[in-house]
């Protein structure tokens, strides 16, 4: 790992080594409930307290002008096809470029490694795209999913998708809240951030044990942006993170 990656991702992260991210990537797939208007939600949590958002390269340049300037860019580089499609795709492929997560100003990029089936085909392309952007000191930020989507927040593809990601280079991963949460934080060697959050469980209380097992951030995103009050989950989720 060079200095300058080694630094960028440090910077991800604030002084007590943690990180609150809004995730508004949902809409490459179709039109999501909540996600209507990405830029007028944007504008409307400019003061939260959040670090930054996680968005796709169409919308990226909201977070390059007051008041969002100061907020963190987590881009979405990969894509995994609409809501409409026949089937789930198999592997998300990158699409953005190095030179383009420089040009829109980002932090870090978000990609998919897809666990399961023949998972090689998303496993060896997520290997050579880390490779790629670590060429140019962007941190990468993997988020981990099932080949059979109803899989994804299980504990075996959680377990060790996010050892995968990281032996794999990830400099975070982003995984999801399941039973025995801790081992998986634990069997991690890179900073772990809790996504998203289950809708059957009180999400206070999975952000909370989150936490206690030792991860470093949230990035949530329909919990937050299709609550009623997007805003007081928000200052909920800050107060646990700290």
């Amino acid at each position: 790992m060079t200095d300058g990656l080694i630094r960028n991702t440090e910077r991800l992260f604030d002084e007590k080594g943690h990180i609150f991210l809004l995730a508004l990537d949902h809409a490459q797939s179709g039109v999501m409930p909540g996600l209507e208007h990405t830029p007028a939600l944007l504008s409307a949590l400019a003061d939260a307290p959040l670090d930054g958002f996680i968005l796709n390269i169409g919308l990226a340049a909201h977070l390059a002008r007051a008041p969002l300037l100061r907020k963190k860019l987590l881009l979405r580089s990969s894509f995994g096809g609409s809501n409409l499609a026949d089937t789930y795709a198999p592997a998300h492929l990158n699409h953005v470029s190095p030179e383009t997560a420089l040009a829109a100003g980002a932090d870090a990029v978000l990609m998919m490694a897809v666990i399961g089936g023949e998972d090689y085909q998303s496993l060896q392309t997520l290997a050579a795209d880390i490779d790629a952007f670590h060429q140019y000191s962007i941190p990468v930020v993997v988020e981990i999913l099932a080949s059979d989507f109803s899989k994804t927040a299980t504990f075996d593809v959680q377990y060790h998708g996010a050892r995968i990601a990281a032996e794999l280079g990830a400099d975070a991963v982003k995984a999801f809240y399941v039973d025995n949460f801790e081992k998986v934080v634990d069997c991690c060697p890179a900073p772990l951030i809790l996504a998203g959050g289950p809708k059957d469980r009180d999400i206070n209380a999975v952000a909370r044990h989150a936490v206690e097992c030792g991860a470093r951030g949230f990035a949530f995103g329909r919990n937050i942006f299709q609550a009623s009050d997007p805003l007081a989950v928000i200052c909920s989720l800050r107060e646990i993170l700290g």
